[in-house]
């Protein structure tokens, strides 16, 4: 973890509110695992509103470039400073952060990305790293609508198995992607899952990996504020044994949790 200064390449709009950064660092590029985020500054250095830095995903890396990417939704101060940055503008931040997933110790050839709405970004640097191991890779997307049919391109890209839902029908299928979960749950037994996406979400993939004795893994989201567990602003609730439970923080302690461990309240 590290406080770095980097060369803003690109900052393209790749669909309504939607952007995609991509950032000149050699230390991140060495350094980060898929699942691993950086607290970015958002503010000018003459303002500070918004005083803390934002969390966002490590969407991608390319090595050769020395570059890695993150996709932002625009919603308030924070988001809307960024989107105004241009080629050759600086990005104040510190990463990589959280604990990343390796796949060292982990022999299954398998694995199922399930991803809803942004919550894809970080499954896109695990399903790429995925890809080149020479892994199976199974991507489940599901969105509101057809803005994220660019991040589709970049799923092409990966030459990996995927399928897409939109709850209006306007990209892929139309449902929920916990439907596709639920009418293929028997198939993906033996698969490695991983998970980002919004708490409903999880909620309802949880009562169904329960149902079939499924284990599965989520990166979650929280408000941060320091981004490495000093502050506890990040705090949320685990079963811990039979029948306690305890609070960990989402930046440090994760972002990668059992998601049958959780607890939603």
């Amino acid at each position: 973890m590290k406080l770095i200064k980097g060369e803003i390449i690109s900052n393209k709009k790749i669909g309504e509110g939607l952007y995609k950064m991509t950032i000149f660092s050699p230390y991140i590029i060495k350094h980060s695992l898929p699942g691993q985020f950086v607290n970015i500054k958002c503010s000018s250095e003459s303002t500070i509103d918004p005083l803390l830095r934002r969390p966002f995903s490590i969407h991608d890396i390319e090595p050769d470039f020395k570059v890695f990417s993150i996709l932002y939704v625009l919603k308030g101060t924070g988001t809307k400073y960024l989107s105004k940055l241009s080629s050759g503008d600086i990005a104040d931040f510190i990463g990589p952060l959280g604990n990343g997933i390796t796949l060292q110790e982990n022999e299954n050839n398998n694995f199922l990305l399930i991803g809803g709405g942004i919550g894809v970004a970080p499954l896109f640097f695990l399903a790429k790293t995925l890809s080149a191991a020479g892994k199976n890779v199974f991507f489940a997307a599901g969105f509101k609508d057809n803005n994220f049919l660019l991040f589709e391109k970049m799923l092409q890209g990966l030459k990996i198995s995927y399928e897409i839902y939109s709850e209006n029908g306007t990209h892929g299928k139309k449902g929920m992607i916990t439907d596709l979960v639920i009418e293929r749950a028997d198939d993906f037994k033996k698969y490695d899952i991983y998970c980002c996406g919004p708490i409903n979400m999880y909620k309802v993939l949880q009562n169904i990996f329960s149902l079939k004795s499924i284990k599965a893994k989520a990166l979650f989201e929280e408000i941060m504020a320091c981004g490495i567990g000093v502050c506890k602003g990040c705090v949320m609730k685990f079963k811990n044994g039979k029948d306690g439970y305890i609070y960990k923080t989402i930046c440090k302690d994760g972002p990668l949790f059992d998601l049958m461990e959780a607890i939603f309240e």
